[in-house]
């Protein structure tokens, strides 16, 4: 009886007659115990669809409700003491408003539209809240743009409250639903807050069966997810679907009286100076701009650090996601300092064929926008004629592995303005490029053309100004590269290119431009095409210098080697470019290593099963070759 008493005074319970029910000590001595006990059980469950026969007036400081009824508040008010725990047992709390005192817990389940929370701020008793549209207010399916905003306002609104009741984890599971995020000029801070916002130390977990969708609009820009100068922000699973075949691409003027005519600034998840951020297993897909952004909270000086009181996005990891269809890029990192993409596939970016008026004039539509690449690893920073740089972007420390990229209308990977790059054992299906970057690792990756015979698997160019080559430290390593126009074509400085093995592409290796200290060593290039080379230029390798090519292996259907215009204009009068310990086969005694208008070249010890033909060439050294063997 004194246990009775203790239990009376500290619970209060929807069904207040259980707590005076005295024990009633039953023996049973036949085969019916089982069905006995199930029926007690049946009997002491209450239905939880029912009312309270209760109110919380009189509950105890320090105690514990048991809630498994419906509790209508009747848009009352209830001040409640310190110290009280609710604890869920299939009931509800609904209509009105809880004014608490500090040490209160409640369970994630009685969180509704209808309930008010005021006072303290309680804690959750579990750190993980479970967002059931419904009970929010939600509108699933097609809506009006205002039910839309209404549902952007409503999920921030829960993140914020449930944020602040120290939940670690928000989880959606079964919804379908559009959201207004429009923006009408492109700005960070400005789309941030039109977007739905993934705070610091918080996890925005959905789930397969989750769909957040971009409200289609005139508007030139949007987020749909952001995290902003935030830490340990997790945005994980779900379906994210933009608006573009639904969206109106008229050209407009945004706010800040800019001519929109593009409305390539629609990203699905924009990453904003957020520190240690995840994206993991989420399906992206239909974005007006990208699927991925990942940015710095704002621009840099022009020395490329950072302004006082401002982050840029660090130690990012985007792992395991689908991106498909994005009209511009499927990832874009404009400014970042530690990026890792892994185990993602990429496809179709930037497709859609672009149409024009009768006066050539472009028409804006869903066809994809320049740079229309999987991969756009591209910071806003300007070099000036004298070689001097601005970079008021900066992109370092990017790592992207173990991905599929197929598909991308203009290429896989563009290395536009970057530096320490590793990009290492993935698939691609067109090519990896550059523009002007440094210290890049392309390893271990496979390239499989998927037009035979057409682009450049590894493409990569000399960007010079005011004598400055902006584009040099590269390390090209254990490549498998089929079926393409030219498998490796280079240019820049101090370049090591090993171990590649390139099959059936019409050149193996293309030199071309400017290309100083460069190691080729140990490649293969087979080729059983009809027209296929080994290493080619044409009139087009000028200003290259201190080049070793050594233990290759070359065996093609023409020349395994044809340099036409190499170096002719140089003006150094010793060797730049050696040919040592090289096998070049063909596979027809018609063609021949072939030297035309080419200068400065050392040929020593190595094979071939034809023979050299040089054609006014100069400072040719040939040492202990051993030809037409």
């Amino acid at each position: 009886m004194l246990l009775a008493f203790v239990i009376m005074i500290s619970v209060t319970s929807c069904n207040k007659e259980e707590l005076f029910i005295e024990p009633v000590e039953e023996v049973v001595t036949d085969d019916k115990v089982e069905d006995k006990n199930e029926d007690k059980e049946e009997e002491s469950k209450s239905d939880a669809s029912l009312p309270c026969d209760f109110n919380l007036d009189n509950v105890e400081p320090n105690s514990t409700v048991i809630i498994n009824c419906i509790l209508d508040l009747g848009g009352s008010s209830v001040k409640l003491p310190e110290g009280i725990t609710f604890l869920f047992e299939g009931g509800d709390i609904i209509n009105g408003t809880l004014d608490l005192s500090k040490n209160t817990i409640i369970s994630e389940e009685f969180l509704n539209a209808t309930l008010t929370l005021i006072g303290s701020t309680p804690q959750i008793k579990d750190k993980t809240f479970n967002f059931i549209p419904e009970r929010w207010g939600i509108v699933e399916g097609k809506v009006s743009d205002a039910v839309a905003l209404n549902n952007r306002i409503i999920i921030n609104d829960v993140i914020e409250r449930t944020k602040a009741m120290s939940v670690t984890t928000f989880r959606i599971d079964k919804m379908d639903a559009y959201f207004n995020v429009e923006a009408n000029k492109v700005n960070r801070k400005y789309s941030f807050d039109r977007s739905i916002r993934v705070p610091s130390n918080f996890h925005f977990e959905m789930s397969e069966n989750t769909f957040l969708r971009v409200q289609p609009t005139h508007f030139p820009a949007y987020a749909l997810i952001t995290t902003m100068v935030s830490d340990n922000a997790i945005i994980s699973g779900g379906n994210l679907i933009g608006d573009r075949w639904e969206h109106d691409y008229t050209p407009i003027y945004d706010i800040a009286g800019v001519n929109r005519e593009e409305h390539g600034n629609g990203h699905l998840i924009w990453i904003i100076g957020a520190h240690n951020a995840i994206v993991d297993n989420v399906k992206i897909s239909n974005a007006i701009g990208e699927g991925i952004q990942v940015h710095a909270e704002t621009i840099r000086n022009p020395d490329g650090s950072l302004k006082q009181g401002t982050r840029t996005s660090e130690n990012v990891l985007i792992k395991n996601c689908l991106i498909t269809e994005s009209r511009r890029n499927g990832i874009a990192i404009i400014d970042a300092n530690g990026v890792v993409i892994d185990n993602c596939d990429i496809v179709d970016t930037g497709k859609g064929e672009q149409a024009y008026d009768g006066n050539g004039k472009k028409i804006f539509s869903s066809s994809g926008a320049i740079p229309k690449y999987g991969i756009d690893l591209e910071a806003l920073r300007y070099i000036n004629d004298d070689g001097t740089m601005n970079e008021i972007n900066k992109i370092e420390n990017v790592i992207i592995r173990n991905s599929r990229l197929t598909g991308n209308e203009f290429g896989d990977i563009t290395l536009f303005t970057c530096s320490n790059v590793v990009i290492e054992n993935n698939y691609f299906d067109k090519w990896v490029a550059n523009v002007a970057a440094n210290d890049i690792t392309i390893r271990n990756n496979t390239f499989e053309s998927r037009e035979s015979g057409n682009f450049n698997a590894i493409n990569i160019q000399s960007y010079s100004r005011g004598g400055v080559e902006h584009n040099y430290n590269y390390s090209i390593t254990g490549n498998k590269i089929k079926n393409y126009a030219n498998g490796i074509s280079v240019a820049g400085k101090n370049f090591t290119i090993k171990n590649n093995v390139i099959t059936d592409c019409n050149i193996g290796v293309f030199l071309k431009g400017y290309l100083y200290d460069a190691v080729f060593s140990e490649n293969n290039i087979k080729s059983n095409l009809d027209v296929s080379y080994g290493y080619k230029c044409f009139n087009n390798a000028q200003n290259s210098n201190n080049i070793s090519v050594s233990n290759e292996f070359v065996d093609v259907t023409n020349r395994p080697l044809s340099l036409i215009g190499f170096l002719s204009e140089s003006s150094i009068g010793k060797t730049q470019i050696s040919f040592d310990n090289c096998t070049f086969n063909t596979k027809s005694k018609n063609f021949s290593l072939y030297l035309n208008n080419a200068k400065n070249i050392e040929f020593k010890n190595n094979t071939s099963n034809t023979d050299f033909e040089i054609i006014k060439s100069e400072n040719i050294v040939l040492t202990n070759n051993n030809m037409n063997n």
